[in-house]
Formats: C-alpha cells, sequence, structure tokens
C-alpha cells in the first residue's frame, strides 16, 4: 500500500473540495475527484461511488477514481444485490481483506471484482442514517488501515454534503422555475382580463369571471384559455349582468 498523505496535504484536499462546492457544482465531476482523493490520501489502487441522483430515488448515479473503479460500480448497478446496495440499507461500515470468501454472498460482483484485479473492498456509507444516499467502495488489493478509514470516512462525508448541496440547488432551481411560470400565467390573465373588459365593456372583475366559469366549463386550465382570448381563437359570450362572481 502507498504512503499516505500528511496532515497539510489533507487540509489542502478539503479545501480544493469546498472550492468545488461553490464555484462549480457539477456533481459527477466532484464525486470523482472525491474518488480520487481517496486513492491518493488513503493509499487504495481504485475508488467508487453509488448515488442516488435525488433523495429517495434508486442508486443510479456513478463516479469512480479510475475506468477500473467506475466499470465496476456501473456493472454492479445492475445486479439485484451487492455490496453498494447492502451498504445504502445497512448504513455499515464494512471491510473484507479477502473477497473471494464473499463469492456466495457477491457473486457477480466479487467475480467483477477479482477480475479487474481487486482482491480487497471497503464500503463506506453516504450520507446520514436515517437519509443516506449512496456508498463509497475502496477497492485494492490489502485494507486500509485505522488512519486510512477515517480519512476515507470524512471523504464519505465530503460526498454527501456535495449531494446535499446539488439536491437543494434542483429544489431550488424547481422552486424558482415554478414561480416564474405562476407569474407568467397571471401576466397572461391580467391580459386577457382587460381584453375582455374593454370588447364586453364590463369590469376587469367581471371579464374575469366569464374567463373562470369558461374555464370551468370546459375543463380548461385558466392560463391556456386566456392565452386563446389574446389570440382571438376563444369565443366567449358577453357577461350576463345577472351573473356576478
Amino acid at each position: 500500500m502507498r504512503t499516505m498523505a500528511g496532515g497539510p496535504d489533507v487540509a489542502a484536499v478539503f479545501a480544493e473540495l469546498a472550492e468545488m462546492l461553490a464555484s462549480d457544482p457539477d456533481i459527477e465531476k466532484y464525486l470523482t475527484t472525491v474518488c480520487r482523493h481517496c486513492v491518493r490520501l488513503v493509499g487504495t489502487d481504485a475508488a467508487a461511488v453509488v448515488y442516488a441522483t435525488c433523495h429517495g430515488a434508486d442508486l443510479s448515479g456513478v463516479a469512480g477514481s479510475d475506468n477500473r473503479g467506475r466499470g465496476l460500480a456501473h456493472s454492479a448497478l445492475s445486479a439485484a444485490d451487492g455490496p453498494w446496495h447492502e451498504t445504502v440499507r445497512s448504513g455499515q461500515l464494512v471491510t473484507i481483506g479477502n473477497l473471494a470468501v464473499q463469492a456466495e454472498r457477491w457473486p457477480l460482483f466479487v467475480a467483477m471484482a477479482m477480475r479487474a484485479g481487486f482482491t480487497a473492498v471497503t464500503m463506506i456509507p453516504v450520507g446520514p442514517q436515517d437519509g443516506r444516499v449512496g456508498a463509497l467502495a475502496l477497492l485494492g488489493r490489502t485494507e486500509p488501515d485505522a488512519h486510512g478509514v477515517l480519512l476515507a470516512l470524512s471523504l464519505a462525508d465530503a460526498a454527501a454534503a456535495g449531494l446535499d448541496l446539488c439536491a437543494e440547488l434542483r429544489r431550488q432551481e424547481t422552486a424558482i422555475a415554478q414561480l416564474q411560470s405562476a407569474l407568467a400565467s397571471r401576466i397572461v390573465i391580467e391580459q386577457a382580463k382587460g381584453i375582455l373588459a374593454e370588447r364586453c365593456k364590463v369590469t376587469p372583475d367581471e371579464a374575469f369571471g366569464v374567463l373562470r366559469r369558461q374555464a370551468r366549463t370546459n375543463q380548461q386550465a385558466l392560463a391556456d384559455l386566456a392565452r386563446a382570448v389574446i389570440s382571438g381563437t376563444a369565443d366567449l359570450a358577453r357577461p350576463d349582468p345577472a351573473k356576478r362572481i
């Protein structure tokens, strides 16, 4: 096993990861960097993380330090069971120094890992106990020592922080898009109210009542009907003075 990095180098790694999240929240690129730092700091041969692209979703995302680790993780995702799935379900850190003895437990994974030259694996859950979002695998020929496991745990926490930040950014983007859509719909409805009020010589409130009744009768979205009014393709009857909102 290669010599692990010392304290200042570790600090520089986490500073780099923090800067990446602040400037370029590309989750696959970020997690690939986490995996590569696992190799450099812990001294393992390869590392790969499998993760859910959003909270509550199935595991579908993969990042790895190299093609071997990434390819193994991709292949393992196709199996109904395996170390990544098991680690996410259990939330337990697992270290196996001799993969051959686990052939019955994970037949597909063990066969693929050994073909790739890996005979040992350490699996680390990513995310809190009540909200695990993935698992990080250290792949090699020997198990990491206690210091290496502690470094890997910290890097798994960094991976979880990146996934949480990206999930929050997606939530914010969704909320912004919904607000923009609602504002655009409101503007269209106000325009249609003005057109109807002018055309039918009624108040804006009465014009809105006509729009709303017509939309309900036709089971049509109010904004869609308003757009039809603006384009001149909607045929609305003049408001009945006896009908009020």
